[in-house]
């Protein structure tokens, strides 16, 4: 995964290639769950919240029916194609997170739930510091990364998952095949937040979704100066 995009070159192929397992999958999830409930609950009225990894829509649509003012984000072209249906009149971008442009100070708040597991490390890093421009002042994250140790592609179905894949710290196969993922710790993902003002942080288990998850709200205190590397 040395060159640069590998990770999400690999996971976009993955779920094309069972994008509709996946829809069918997340269509089983209870939306809202409490984590999204709270995360609204801390945006002022009328926000304007991108979801960044939205899948098929599904959140994205219930932020909207609380008064959000939405948009949409996500790499896998079927994806993007459900969630215009469930959302008719918002816009969502087909974008890689690599390489997506976002205007500075945009967004009330950004929900990003169990996407940016597919990036490393490193990358995670650059990616909260561009999450971080984009929010306005007193902007609100709401993220969820897999819980546990891993840090790999699946690269056949049997492959055992990691601890937030499907079944994660149950040793189960991961049910979409050839993903990357990249699983943290509680202080992990507590160092990751270093210069936000961390509302919450807590690992779940089977909470909408089988498995472990570090789920984070932060706030952004202040906007990070630009970086032509960012």
């Amino acid at each position: 995964m040395s060159r640069p995009g590998a990770f999400a070159d690999v996971t976009i192929v993955a779920y094309r290639r069972r994008a509709k397992r996946a829809a069918a999958n997340w269509r089983r999830v209870r939306v809202p769950s409490r984590m999204l409930r709270r995360f609204v609950e801390m945006l002022p009225r009328g926000a304007r919240v991108l979801d960044y990894g939205c899948g098929i829509g599904r959140e994205l649509a219930w932020m909207r029916r609380q008064g959000c003012v939405v948009e949409g984000l996500d790499g896998t072209p079927e994806f993007v194609r459900a969630a215009r249906r469930q959302c008719p009149g918002v816009a969502v971008r087909l974008a890689r997170f690599e390489t997506v442009r976002m205007a500075r100070g945009r967004y009330d708040g950004i929900w990003c739930n169990a996407a940016l597991m597919h990036v490393p490390p490193a990358e995670l890093r650059r990616q909260l510091r561009r999450l971080r421009q984009a929010l306005r002042p007193a902007g609100v994250l709401g993220l969820t990364l897999s819980w546990g140790r891993s840090r790999r592609a699946a690269s056949d179905p049997s492959t055992r998952a990691p601890a937030s894949a499907g079944g994660p710290g149950s040793g189960l196969r991961d049910w979409i095949p050839g993903r990357y993922i990249a699983c943290y710790s509680k202080p992990e993902v507590a160092g990751m937040l270093r210069g936000w003002v961390i509302r919450e942080l807590r690992v779940v288990s089977n909470v909408g979704r089988k498995g472990r998850w570090v789920q984070a709200i932060a706030v952004c205190v202040a906007a990070l100066p630009s970086s032509r590397h960012a």
